[in-house]
């Protein structure tokens, strides 16, 4: 299959369900594609319930994974 094919087919999914089924027939779609891009981020589940920071910045600037 083509990247154009597997592109192609890519778009045509509508739930997160199937592509995580079908993930691995969509190795090697570039993320720099728009339209890949912004149907990933369509059908991508969102987390609405975290409450940790991912980052933590020190008072000298630099920042530090965790708490």
């Amino acid at each position: 299959m083509t990247l154009e094919e597997k592109k192609e087919e890519f778009l045509k999914i509508e739930t997160w369900e199937e592509f995580d089924r079908r993930r691995l027939e969509f190795a090697g779609l570039k993320m720099t594609d728009k339209e890949v891009r912004v149907h990933f981020c369509s059908i991508a589940p969102r987390c609405t319930s975290s409450k940790e920071e991912l980052y933590v910045k020190r008072p000298d600037g630099s920042l530090v994974i965790g708490k």
